[in-house]
């Protein structure tokens, strides 16, 4: 694990993960096996995660990196699920993860169905995070970038699952309004000052942010036809009520915009 973690940013390689010429190989035959396959070590690795988790309040974190790039939109991603205890900060283990392929043809986003897009992998992590409370969870919350600031992630959350979103869509209230405008509206409920370390481009400071919460209820999506019923719309709980937060810097001026989280209540 030491030499996996080592290079950092830089990526790794075989060679340096075996440690040896002997390592190498032995990890060459492994993963050259025709008995070896990705879903197996996935779902092997996830079995010793749920098998940590018991009576802990789970932070399952999701977030898509990128593998192999070549700058012309045809790439290797890697969409993983990863358990963290809320309480300790502790990594217990991958949830459930993903191996996306891009191959850089441009296509019509809303004409295919919500189970053919890549954007399904958030809903997917979520259904994954499930695992976590049926062996012995006392809470999991589902913590996700804005890439899944997305309706059917709110729509088809599955029961019990906690969501804690960094929101990219300012969506229509269900009594008018939208989502950025409420939270902007409300008072303040605290300061805090983090420290942000040190990286690439950016040297290490203090952050002062403020917060502000309200719960909302997000308006049903208008949009009908065929492909609105493919994605089963029709099963999304009605009303949809998650809270909305919001959290920017209260310090000097900066030019990072505002960030900005909504959370699903189960």
């Amino acid at each position: 694990m030491g030499r996996l973690l080592e290079p950092g940013r830089s990526g790794v390689t075989v060679r340096a993960l075996g440690g040896s010429r002997a390592g190498e190989i032995r990890i060459t035959r492994f993963l050259r096996n025709a008995r070896v396959h990705t879903t197996d070590m996935i779902s092997h690795a996830a079995e010793r995660t749920a098998a940590r988790v018991a009576g802990r309040h789970i932070l399952a974190i999701q977030d898509t990196t990128s593998l192999r790039d070549d700058g012309q939109g045809h790439s290797i991603n890697l969409h993983p699920v990863i358990a963290v205890d809320a309480a300790t900060g502790a990594l217990l283990g991958l949830v459930h993860a993903e191996v996306l392929r891009r191959d850089g043809k441009a296509g019509s986003h809303k004409e295919r169905d919500f189970a053919d897009k890549q954007s399904r992998r958030w809903l997917t992590g979520t259904e994954q995070a499930v695992r976590l409370l049926e062996a012995g969870a006392a809470c999991v919350t589902e913590i996700d970038d804005r890439e899944a600031d997305i309706y059917e992630q709110f729509a088809l959350k599955p029961d019990g699952v906690e969501l804690l979103i960094r929101a990219s869509q300012d969506r229509r209230l269900a009594h008018g309004g939208k989502l950025f405008d409420a939270a902007a509206a409300v008072a303040e409920l605290g300061r805090t000052t983090i420290r942000l370390p040190a990286a690439p481009g950016r040297k290490a400071r203090d952050a002062r942010l403020a917060l502000k919460a309200c719960p909302v209820e997000i308006a049903r999506r208008s949009r009908a036809g065929p492909n609105a019923r493919r994605t089963r719309i029709r099963r999304a709980r009605s009303p949809m009520r998650p809270g909305c937060a919001r959290v920017w810097a209260a310090g000097p001026a900066t030019t990072e915009s505002p960030a900005r989280s909504s959370s699903s209540e189960a």
